[in-house]
């Protein structure tokens, strides 16, 4: 008991040291704030831990940047314990505007933006540089845990093919498309085969007219499934730009669906 009441205050006391930093940061010039000497992030899981930890504590909107020993390398904004802006040099990580992208969606592409980063630069320092206006960037924002799941690299890989990988054995032919615009089959059955192609055109050809309308529904991964013959589910997976189109023994449904939920590991926004 004694013991547990020790950690408890130790924690409370680490808690009251941090929030009073946070107070002491807030009233300090952008001057001051730009030669602050900040904790070394030496590798790409120690950046976004960092990093998560500036978004989680950050209520106002506020802006910081990383530093390598070159100077400044990316600034971010946070607002309301969202990340709702990161530029990389002079380039602004882009998201589609016209979709409504979700939390998930967000962490990763500035995930693999930092990724990136970090393999070029070398160590960063994560400091606050000053105040920020801007407080929304349409709805693509992401909070400190969405983050944190992607700071392990293998994380970052392509999770679509990994999917593709644990239900190409039970699936009766599947085409997949991926974003760069290249197309692989396996078709081992022609009425199958012919189907699932004619499939995937309607697809791409509905969601270009919903790019041109606006899409309704949220970006990120999605999977649906419908009947395409007796016993035999056409299963249609996207992550991003790729697209998988897949048909699957009604019996191997359930299982096929179940690792997609394990593949896919959302947080809810």
């Amino acid at each position: 008991m004694q013991y547990a009441a020790t950690a408890h205050k130790l924690a409370d006391q680490a808690a009251i040291a941090r929030l009073r930093e946070k107070l002491l940061r807030v009233t300090t010039s952008c001057d001051a704030l730009h030669e602050e000497k900040s904790t070394l992030s030496q590798d790409y899981a120690a950046l976004i831990a960092h990093l998560s930890q500036e978004i989680d504590e950050t209520i106002l909107p506020r802006k910081f940047a990383l530093f390598s020993d070159a100077g400044i390398e990316a600034t971010f904004v946070v607002s309301n314990r969202r990340l709702i802006e990161l530029k990389i040099g002079k380039r602004t990580v882009e998201f589609d505007t016209e979709m409504d992208t979700d939390a998930d969606t967000v962490a990763r592409v500035c995930a693999r933006a930092l990724r990136a980063l970090s393999l070029r630069s070398g160590p960063l320092r994560v400091r606050p540089i000053g105040r920020a206006t801007k407080v929304n960037r349409n709805g693509a924002t992401c909070a400190a845990r969405h983050l944190l799941e992607y700071s392990r690299l293998s994380q970052l890989q392509n999770r679509l093919k990994t999917f593709l990988k644990t239900t190409h054995s039970k699936s009766l032919g599947w085409v997949y498309h991926s974003a760069d615009g290249q197309i692989v089959s396996h078709d081992p059955d022609k009425t199958i085969r012919d189907h699932l192609h004619k499939l995937l055109q309607k697809v791409m050809s509905e969601n270009v007219g919903c790019r041109r309308l606006g899409r309704l529904g949220r970006a990120g991964p999605t999977c649906s499934a419908f009947e395409m013959a007796t016993d035999i589910q056409v299963l249609i997976a996207d992550d991003g730009n790729d697209r998988l189109l897949a048909a699957i023994p009604t019996s191997h449904l359930s299982k096929a669906l179940a690792q997609w939920n394990q593949v896919f590991k959302r947080s809810k926004a």
